[in-house]
């Protein structure tokens, strides 16, 4: 379980790498969080052309890439020849699109990883089975989180794997379904905007037998909120925030 990996009270997260500092999902962006420290880190994962797991958040290409068009409709071999960093900055041209095999040996042996499926529906059973096959492969399985928004996702990932740790994202303020899911599911998290977690929230995913890590916390006053809340983990664009929360300097954001 999750609380077996804890080296602090506390998972620190780092969204997409260091995402405020670095373009998302870039090794710039990876190598920022890992300097900071962090206990995980948080991923998109889908699938090219070829059925390579692909990191990257959004579905098309043009958000933060040089490429057009879907992911999915190129192999990773394309992939790699656009441009993931200029958009982000002109400093960082040149940062390439990376795949998870890729991400695994740059950052798994200092931090575990939070994969996220982004891919659509028609993918899940496909990419369920790719990435299970990835990760049991690298040693990781029983280490990394597996999340989604999407339970029949999660279902398919399970259904390949019974050992697999499950995530449940959620938004949705009617949290019932939440916990039916993560029982059904067998989960071990339960990852809610952050504005979701309550102590009401996080004493329920207790007894249910859930850490719960929250999305996604920027602010050096909430996180400090959010602990005292409870929760068990937080989720940060500017993982180097995360030295202040534990009041050891400046608030920077204040």
């Amino acid at each position: 379980s999750i609380s077996r990996w804890m080296s602090r009270t506390w998972l620190r997260i780092a969204h997409r790498g260091a995402s405020g500092r670095a373009p998302e999902h870039t090794r710039r962006a990876f190598e920022l969080a890992l300097a900071a420290g962090v206990d995980m880190i948080e991923l998109d994962v889908q699938l090219s052309r070829d059925d390579e797991l692909v990191v990257m958040h959004d579905l098309r290409l043009e958000r933060t890439t040089t490429g057009q068009g879907l992911v999915r409709e190129h192999d990773l071999s394309d992939l790699r020849r656009f441009d993931a960093g200029s958009w982000f900055s002109q400093e960082l041209a040149g940062e390439r699109v990376l795949s998870l095999s890729e991400l695994i040996v740059l950052a798994a042996v200092e931090a575990r990883l939070n994969v996220e499926i982004k891919s659509a529906p028609a993918d899940w059973d496909v990419l369920a089975r790719r990435l299970v096959l990835c990760l049991r492969a690298e040693g990781q399985l029983e280490s990394t989180v597996i999340s989604c928004f999407e339970p029949r996702a999660l279902q398919a990932v399970r259904a390949q794997a019974a050992e697999a740790q499950l995530g449940l994202l959620w938004e949705n303020d009617d949290c019932m379904e939440a916990w039916r899911w993560t029982d059904e599911l067998r989960a071990v998290s339960i990852h809610p905007f952050w504005k979701l977690a309550t102590h009401e929230f996080t004493r329920t995913a207790h007894m249910h037998r859930l850490q719960t890590l929250v999305w996604t916390v920027n602010d050096v006053r909430t996180m400090r909120k959010l602990l005292r809340r409870q929760v068990d983990g937080i989720i940060s664009d500017f993982p180097e925030r995360f030295c202040y929360v534990d009041r050891c300097g400046t608030d920077p954001t204040a």
